[in-house]
C-alpha cells in the first residue's frame, strides 16, 4: 500500500494528541506550537523574545515555500477535525465565497508590529492545543472555556464545511502569502493580482488602525496581578498571551494558574501566581522556556534575583514574635536575604522587616510563615 499524504496527517495528528497530554515536560509539551510560522511571525513582529524552539517554525515555512499550504496537508491537527466535521454533513455544500484568510495574516500581523499580537490566540495549532487543558491542569472553567474553540470550530465546519481551512484560518492564509511572493519573484507579474493587492493593503491599513486605537481602548491597570517572572507588562501581557497554559503545565510548584476574572475579560486565562500552596524556586524557568509567544520571557534563573515578582507585606501585629514567641521561618526560607530582624522597643527578640531592595516576591516566606501574617502583594 502507498504511503499518502492522509497516512502522515494522521500520523502528526496522533503525535499532537500525544504531545497535547500531560506525559511530557516542558517544552516537548505542546512542542508543536513551536512549529506554527503564524505563532512565530507574530512574536518576532512583536519584537518577543525568540527561542531555538522557534526554528521549527521557520522549517515549516521553508516547506511552505517549496510546497503550497504544506502545513494544511501534513502537520495541522486542527485540520484534521475540521475535515471530519465538514464530512458529516453528507452532501456537501458550495464553498464560502467569502475567503478572508490572506487579509486576517495580514491585519494579524500589521497589529504585531504595533505590539498587538493578540490574534496568535486563534492559530490552529494553539486551539487544538487548548482543547486538551483538562486533560493538564483538571477539567476546572478553564478547561471549559479554552475546549469551546474546538467546539466553534466543529460547529462551524458542520454549518459551512471546509470553510475554516479554506477561507478564514490566519495560518492558512500566511501560507498562501508565501506562495503568492514565490511566485511574483519567479512568474511574469499577473495583471489580474492587482484586487488581490488592493484588498492586502486595505488589511494591512486595517492593522494599523488597529494598532493606534486598541491600546486607548484598552482599560487602565487599576488592579494588578503578580504575574510569573519575566512576564511581559500587565497590557502587553493580556494581548501577547496565548492562552495555551503551557506555563501552567510546566510550573515545577505549581502556582502558575490561568485567570478566571469575567469582569476583566482582556485578562481571561492569562497565568497568574497563586502562593497559597508553594512558591517560585529561584533555581526554576520553566515558565519561560514554555512559552511560545514571549508573553513569559526567556530567562535564565540567575537573573531572578534582579527581578521583582512581588513584595513582601507583613502583619506585624499577628507575629509570633509580638507574643514572645521565637520563630525564624521566614528569614531562614529567604533564598534572596531580603528579612532581617529588627529589634525594638517592645520586642527584645526583634521583628521581621523586609529589605524591599532586595526582596523579588518568590513566596517562600508567605508559604513557611506559621500564623499566615505575610503576604506577597503585586509591585507598584
Amino acid at each position: 500500500m502507498a504511503f499518502r499524504s492522509t497516512h502522515i496527517r494522521w500520523i502528526v495528528f496522533g503525535l499532537a494528541i500525544f504531545m497535547s497530554l500531560p506525559f511530557l515536560p516542558a517544552p516537548f509539551s505542546g512542542l508543536y506550537l513551536w512549529g506554527s510560522p503564524f505563532i512565530m511571525f507574530n512574536s518576532a513582529a512583536s519584537g518577543k523574545s525568540l527561542a531555538w524552539l522557534h526554528l521549527f517554525g521557520l522549517a515549516t515555512l521553508v516547506a511552505v515555500i517549496f510546497k503550497r499550504r504544506w502545513i494544511c496537508r501534513y502537520a495541522c491537527p486542527t485540520g484534521v477535525i475540521c475535515d471530519l466535521s465538514s464530512s458529516a454533513r453528507g452532501k456537501r455544500r458550495k464553498d464560502w465565497k467569502f475567503p478572508i484568510n490572506r487579509y486576517l495574516a495580514v491585519f494579524a500581523i500589521t497589529l504585531a508590529l504595533f505590539n498587538i499580537p493578540v490574534l496568535m490566540v486563534i492559530d490552529p495549532f494553539n486551539l487544538f492545543f487548548m482543547g486538551f487543558e483538562g486533560f493538564r491542569t483538571g477539567f476546572g472553567l478553564h478547561a471549559i472555556f479554552k475546549l469551546s474553540g474546538i467546539v466553534f470550530l466543529i460547529v462551524f465546519s458542520l454549518l459551512l464545511p471546509h470553510a475554516w481551512c479554506k477561507s478564514v484560518c490566519p495560518l492558512g492564509g500566511m501560507q498562501l502569502l508565501f506562495n503568492d511572493l514565490k511566485k511574483r519573484l519567479t512568474q511574469p507579474k499577473n495583471p489580474e493580482a492587482s484586487h488581490g493587492d488592493r484588498r492586502t493593503f486595505l488589511a494591512g491599513l486595517a492593522g494599523i488602525l488597529g494598532g493606534l486605537l486598541i491600546p486607548r481602548l484598552m482599560p487602565g491597570r487599576d488592579d494588578p496581578q503578580i504575574r510569573p517572572p519575566f512576564a511581559l507588562p500587565e497590557d502587553e501581557l493580556n494581548m501577547t498571551c496565548t492562552r495555551c497554559g503551557n506555563c501552567s503545565s510546566a510550573c515545577p510548584t505549581n502556582i502558575i494558574f490561568q485567570s478566571l476574572d469575567v469582569k476583566k475579560p482582556e485578562r481571561l486565562l492569562t497565568p497568574v501566581v497563586s502562593f497559597l500552596d508553594s512558591y517560585c524556586l529561584p533555581e526554576c524557568n520553566e515558565c519561560g522556556k514554555a512559552c511560545p509567544s514571549g508573553a513569559i520571557q526567556q530567562f535564565v534563573s540567575e537573573d531572578k534575583k534582579h527581578h521583582v515578582m512581588g513584595i513582601a507585606r507583613i502583619q506585624l501585629e499577628r507575629c509570633y514574635h509580638q507574643d514572645g514567641r521565637e520563630c525564624n521561618q521566614c528569614r531562614n526560607y529567604c533564598r534572596y536575604n531580603a528579612i532581617e530582624m529588627k529589634k525594638t522597643a517592645l520586642s527584645h527578640i526583634g521583628l521581621p522587616n523586609v529589605v524591599k531592595e532586595k526582596c523579588v516576591g518568590c513566596g517562600a516566606c508567605q508559604v513557611v510563615c506559621p500564623p499566615r501574617v505575610i503576604e506577597i502583594v503585586p509591585p507598584s
